[in-house]
């Protein structure tokens, strides 16, 4: 059976433990974690995910390096890229993707509900997961 797999950025170790057990528990896709941004980058190159989960507290600018770095390279150009921050609200669908980012997901976030938000934001299909 074809899963989906997720790079999840996140630098707090609850949090991000949290979000993986939701995203590969609930969500039933291939998780692979990493706690900093130049990692994230080198990940993302090596497995070629399906999507990416970024946590927003890292540094803006960290942030927008990482979307360009990885928009430079053909392997992991077409990769969506998710925010999950506290301020998901401030942004509109327009600007999210005018930086780069597929959508947000605001914190704190249900994590019952999360991988359906991750679908829908992707246009993932439950059934081809």
């Amino acid at each position: 059976m074809f899963t989906r797999s997720i790079l999840l950025i996140e630098p707090e170790p609850s949090i991000r433990e949290v979000l993986q057990t939701c995203l590969s528990e609930l969500g039933g896709w291939r998780v692979t974690v990493s706690q900093s941004i130049q990692e994230g980058i080198s990940l993302a190159y090596a497995t070629r995910p399906d999507a990416i989960l970024l946590d927003a507290s890292t540094s803006e600018t960290d942030a927008l390096i990482f979307i360009e770095q990885l928009k430079q390279h053909a392997l992991t150009r077409s990769v969506p890229i998710l925010l999950i921050t506290a301020r998901a609200s401030w942004f509109t669908v327009t600007q999210l993707q005018r930086i780069g980012f597929a959508g947000a997901i605001a914190k704190p976030f249900d994590p019952a509900t999360l991988p359906a938000q991750v679908t829908q934001m992707l246009g993932w299909h439950p059934r081809e997961l």
